[in-house]
């Protein structure tokens, strides 16, 4: 009996550990994948907080704000008589505070600093008797001013800077983006045609203009432009001339002058293209008296130019807006051009000739209204009532003007 109970016992086991053992086979072999239904059951369960979705589509980025080499409103516009009407009828608000980096861009709070020190100006030219001409002055010299501060410090500077004048005040109005790559020294402009070839022999009668006017020469050719050996030449020997004018070196230049022709010429032997012909000729000298006699603008005078600034147009007001160089100092030529030159050359084109011409007048008249001994005016022109006075100043300060101008101005006795 006792062994038949012990049997039973052993068999229950038995049966218990085998329908263990079959459970733990088939959750083993059990390797089919879950249906789609049964997913979509299980995410439809997750616990989502209502604010989630519509926070990661539509709510503002944790991300921290990206700093570039500007601030928002930086550089401020240039004052016209509109926008100093409207300030003066109906003052901005204050914004607030700009939520600048703690740490470095330094560069940002000296903008910032130069915007918070313009609106008290701009207000108390709202009492002034003449608020346009004072909120230009105000504009001016708060720019100078943070130019000052850029070049208290060693790192690059806001690059309207790096001009002067009236150069820096339409780099400022005009809002001009700061460039991707450095130009080469002093070359700043970029024309359409190719300047003329081949260039003239470096003497010491065109020294002066070679230097001189070398910043209103074009530049290097921009992306996909059209290259070749007479590209890189004029390049390459604008970069040489560039270091030769540091100390005006006439040596410096001709021996620039001469290795680029040759290096030209060896360029243009390496092409299947016709050669030009002074290449042809034997050694380096007969080949420089050859480039120097065929040279279109051997004293490299192409952007000196004659104007008269009497009837300002649109083609005149062209040439004027790009890069200058003022060779005639008398006054008051210098004050009438460079307050033409900032307040209207950030005007549209067609806007320009009337603002010229006002701009003008209202010179004309504060030159007559000062004390004679801050100007003296030679030809006594401010003796004289309108019209007579304003066409004594065309004649005698405003007819013959000499400047160099990237953009050739249109010839004397051109009508607008």
């Amino acid at each position: 009996m006792a062994a038949f109970g012990l049997f039973l016992l052993l068999s229950a086991a038995a049966a218990l550990a085998s329908g263990h053992l079959q459970q733990v086979v088939q959750e083993s072999l059990d390797l089919r994948p879950p249906s789609i239904k049964q997913v979509l059951q299980q995410e439809q369960v997750l616990d989502v907080p209502p604010d989630i979705l519509v926070g990661g589509a539509m709510g503002p980025s944790s991300d921290p704000p990206t700093w570039g080499t500007a601030l928002d409103g930086f550089p401020p516009a240039w004052p016209m008589a509109a926008t100093v009407t409207r300030h003066c009828r109906d003052p901005p608000t204050l914004p607030p505070p700009l939520p600048l980096p703690p740490n470095a861009f330094a560069h940002l709070r000296r903008q910032a600093a130069a915007l918070a020190a313009l609106r008290p100006r701009l207000n108390d030219c709202c009492r002034h008797h003449s608020p346009v001409p004072c909120a230009q002055r105000a504009w001016t010299d708060v720019l100078d001013g943070f130019c000052t501060d850029e070049f208290g410090v060693k790192t690059r500077q806001f690059h309207c800077c790096r001009r002067h004048g009236a150069a820096r005040r339409r780099c400022f109005a005009q809002g001009t983006p700061a460039p991707t790559r450095d130009p080469l020294p002093n070359t700043a402009w970029d024309l359409v045609s190719e300047p003329p070839f081949p260039p003239g022999e470096p003497t010491a009668t065109n020294m002066g203009n070679i230097c001189g006017l070398r910043a209103l020469r074009p530049g290097p050719p921009g992306p996909g432009a059209r290259s070749g050996p007479r590209v890189r030449l004029r390049v390459r020997l604008e970069r040489e001339y560039g270091r030769c004018c540091r100390n005006e070196s006439l040596s410096c230049a001709h021996s620039a002058w001469l290795k680029g022709l040759n290096r030209f010429c060896r360029e243009e032997s390496a092409v299947k293209t016709g050669q030009h012909r002074c290449c042809k000729r034997g050694g380096p000298k007969a080949r420089g008296r050859c480039f120097a006699a065929a040279a279109p603008h051997p004293e490299y005078d192409r952007e000196l130019h004659n104007v008269s600034l009497a009837r300002p147009g649109p083609a005149l007001l062209r040439s004027l807006c790009g890069p200058t160089r003022l060779f005639t100092q008398r006054r008051p030529v210098p004050e009438l051009l460079g307050a033409m030159t900032a307040a209207c050359c950030p005007l549209p084109a067609e806007e320009r000739g009337a603002c010229a011409r006002e701009q003008l007048s209202q010179g004309i008249a504060t030159l007559c209204a000062t004390p004679g001994d801050a100007w003296r005016d030679p030809q006594g022109c401010c003796s004289w009532e309108e019209p007579e006075r304003r066409r004594c100043f065309d004649d005698a300060y405003l007819s013959q003007v000499t400047l160099g101008a990237a953009l050739a101005p249109p010839p004397l006795g051109y009508e607008e």
